[in-house]
């Protein structure tokens, strides 16, 4: 959920941590083609795997692999490998994992998410091979799961509704859960006749769900991660709807929507800023550490492509994880080359209540990181949209772009000045 408050290193860092077998198995031998990782989220009681499927290439000296989850592909072409040991940079987000090769179809070490601080690890075991996502005997469940289903994320007294969009074909489970913030994202799994297991894994987000099939009703359990657990259930309901998205958030009428903050090269903007004067705007409170905005940002790329020369304006106001300025600007700058973005990407602080409070004091509460203000050529806010509902919510998705399309296209056609 988009609210949940998710350069290379020294190689010496990462050789010395994941140890030295006895006979070394040369990098050059590794077998590519694809593979299957299970991530253990819980070696304290038991093992709990969180599996994903990847494929592992090599080009030339270089090596890639691309991570699967249901219709994404992440590929990935940060891999160092020295001797026996191997190094894997995620693209977008800031972790890592730090692995040992044991035998060319076999690497163990550590995943290391630094958003959660530097002794938050995960253990894994890569296995080369065609292997099923799920070692569990598969099999069509006792029901079709396929639909939309009324879903509770329960945790003492809250409870946070949500939507479950699921596709089974066969066993094979596709689907998402989108909540009012935004989506979980694209899941991939299984059915046996009295089960669901789904998972996904993104470099930021290690999610694990499960649940037991009761005639009309599923109950189950959300994994992030190894620190997180938390019951949920389902029932059946296609006609289940969600609040509002544009009725979540609200402006503080006693303040002005204004901001001024700096870009990845220093130089402040601000609305005011002649560039915006008479123009349309789409505003995006979004961090880098976010997948949900990540898939906004890819989607306003594409619109600011279509729609600039007609007079639309994008800025994007980042609140990062990063104490640090540098890093803080570092991670903006991969982030805008890395996805190509032409529209102006600001610093605006840390991700926390308290600063986004500070330099926004126009938005009442931020109640998720997409947010997204459009603004007329007059000035005056239009429409305000909570969260996102991404590319794994599939014709939800369409719905949404469509909507944000539409809306812009709106704010376009009117005169300077309204």
């Amino acid at each position: 959920m988009a609210h949940s408050p998710f350069p290379l290193i020294l190689l010496s860092l990462f050789i010395g941590g994941c140890g030295q077998p006895e006979d070394k198995v040369p990098a050059e031998k590794l077998v590519t083609g694809p593979w299957r990782m299970a991530m253990d989220l819980d070696t304290t009681s038991a093992i709990v795997e969180l599996p994903f499927q990847f494929d592992l290439a090599r080009h030339g000296s270089g090596w890639s692999m691309t991570i699967h989850n249901q219709d994404e592909a992440i590929v990935v072409d940060s891999i160092v490998l020295n001797g026996d040991s191997i190094l894997v940079r995620m693209p977008f987000f800031d972790s890592e994992f730090r692995g040992t090769i044991k035998s060319p179809k076999q690497i163990q070490g550590l995943w290391y998410n630094h958003y959660k601080g530097p002794d938050y690890a995960i253990p894994f075991t890569a296995t080369a091979g065609e292997q099923p996502r799920f070692n569990k005997l598969p099999s069509t469940a006792s029901m079709d799961i396929s639909g939309d289903w009324e879903v509770h994320f329960t945790d003492d007294d809250d409870d946070e509704p949500a939507i479950g969009i699921f596709t089974l074909n066969g066993s094979h489970v596709k689907g998402t859960f989108a909540t009012e913030t935004g989506d979980l994202r694209f899941l991939e799994g299984i059915t046996t006749p009295d089960s669901l297991f789904l998972s996904s894994f993104n470099g930021s987000q290690a999610f694990l769900f499960s649940a037991a099939i009761r005639q009309d009703s599923l109950l189950g359990e959300f994994r992030s991660g190894h620190r997180w657990k938390q019951p949920w259930y389902a029932v059946r309901n296609p006609d289940f709807a969600l609040a509002d998205d544009e009725t979540l958030t609200k402006l503080d009428p006693d303040h002005p929507v204004a901001f001024s903050f700096p870009d990845v090269d220093g130089t402040w903007h601000s609305l005011a800023d002649d560039k915006f004067k008479g123009k349309a705007v789409v505003l995006e409170i979004m961090g880098t550490w976010c997948p949900n905005c990540l898939d906004e940002s890819r989607m306003l790329n594409e619109l600011h492509e279509k729609y600039h020369a007609q007079g639309l304006e994008i800025v994007a106001l980042s609140f990062e994880r990063y104490a640090d300025r540098k890093e803080a600007l570092n991670a903006l700058r991969q982030f805008k080359e890395k996805l190509g973005i032409q529209y102006a990407l600001l610093y605006a602080g840390m991700a926390n209540r308290d600063t986004v409070v500070h330099k926004l004091p126009f938005i009442s509460q931020l109640m998720s990181y997409p947010t997204t203000f459009l603004i007329g050529r007059d000035g005056s806010v239009r429409r305000i949209i909570t969260g996102i509902y991404g590319p794994g919510t599939g014709a939800r998705y369409i719905r949404f772009k469509d909507r944000m399309e539409n809306s812009i296209v709106e704010l376009l056609r009117e005169p300077a000045g309204g």
